[in-house]
């Protein structure tokens, strides 16, 4: 089997040791919102997976959510732990008390404080549908990589030719960094509300046939497992699980790849 490098997302207050025997790359902690305060669920989540599992944990960090102030708060908390990367996120329209406008801008910031530091940050693999847009993606890819990016995790997509034709014209953008495919096991209904009503994406045809919870969970374990293989099939080998909380679900994908 060729390489196959994976990585799992968790929600905040989230805390699961049992991923740890999956042998992931990184686990990474969703970003919450500062009405349940991001340093008491967000980091202090991260630093717990840590030192339980002593597995690369990755913080969100949307650029538009903090001031100079928590910016400060958090590079403190960054040093004083064994938190090592961050993926780093533009995040909603820029508030008044934030100090960055732009991942990019935050990307530099935290390069130039943090030399060591693993930043990752995100890309649109959708943007290929618009050759302007794409072309302004692949811009401000390079100008992340440039500031201190090293890894990009794509946002969720259901379209594996055009993912693969995306990291293509990333390649001959001159864009070196690895790119995860972002994959998104659907298997709870509220999943299925949240790609169609906030992500407003169209389900793959196959999903319109599970009408019970457990035709969901074996159409969405085995959409998964067919996307990655038909991905590794084309060299695509760096893969990132969003929302991975049901470990027998992982589980059930990891098995399936070939």
């Amino acid at each position: 089997m060729a390489i196959f490098n994976y990585s799992f997302e968790i929600s905040q207050n989230h805390l699961d040791v049992n991923l740890k025997n999956l042998n992931p790359e990184f686990i990474s902690v969703a970003y919450t919102n500062h009405s349940l305060s991001f340093f008491k669920t967000t980091l202090s989540t991260a630093i717990l997976q840590k030192n339980k599992t002593n597995v690369r944990t990755v913080i969100h960090v949307p650029a538009s959510a903090f001031s100079s102030a928590e910016l400060n708060k958090l590079m403190i908390t960054i040093k004083q732990s064994n938190l090592d990367s961050m993926l780093i996120l533009s995040g909603e329209k820029k508030s008044q008390i934030s100090q960055f406008s732009s991942s990019l801008k935050l990307t530099l910031f935290m390069h130039k404080k943090f030399p060591n530091l693993n930043i990752l940050c995100a890309c649109h693999p959708e943007a290929i549908i618009s050759e302007k847009s794409l072309a302004q993606e692949l811009l401000l890819m390079k100008k992340k990589e440039l500031a201190g990016c090293s890894l990009f995790i794509s946002q969720i997509f259901f379209d594996s030719a055009l993912f693969k034709k995306f990291v293509l014209r990333c390649r001959a953008f001159g864009i070196k960094s690895r790119i995860k495919a972002g994959i998104m096991p659907i298997t709870t209904f509220n999943q299925v509300s949240f790609i169609k009503n906030t992500l407003q994406l169209h389900l793959p045809a196959e999903f319109s046939f599970a009408t019970e919870a457990s035709q969901l969970r074996t159409v969405g374990i085995n959409f998964a497992i067919n996307q990655i293989n038909g991905l590794m099939l084309q060299k695509i080998t760096d893969f990132h699980f969003f929302a991975t909380e049901d470990y027998n679900v992982v589980e059930s994908i990891l098995k399936g790849v070939s």
